[in-house]
């Protein structure tokens, strides 16, 4: 049997973040990437981030995890999300 043949989408239109209140806990580090602010506030407080999360095997993940998933392994330490997390909030919704 053969496999069906579908027609590409006519109007698809890709999800868009909506704006809220950001944290290391659930929003993902792409997104925080993608803002700015928020990524020179990571900068600031976590050190070598960029190596951190750069290794090949986190990096196509970065729209999935969030900081604070990466905690267990290793990656950051608690104390210096919870420094971003004051900081991000005083940013408000983004």
């Amino acid at each position: 049997m053969d496999a069906p043949l579908y027609p590409p989408a006519q109007q698809f239109t890709p999800p868009r973040r909506l704006p809220r209140l950001l944290g290391t806990k659930d929003t993902a580090i792409a997104d925080l990437k993608a803002i700015p602010e928020a990524w020179a506030i990571i900068l600031a407080e976590i050190p070598n981030v960029e190596a951190r999360i750069g290794n090949d095997m986190i990096k196509p993940h970065l729209g999935n995890f969030s900081f604070r998933s990466l905690v267990q392994f290793g990656v950051v330490k608690p104390d210096m999300l919870d420094r971003v997390d004051v900081k991000l909030k005083a940013l408000g919704e983004r």
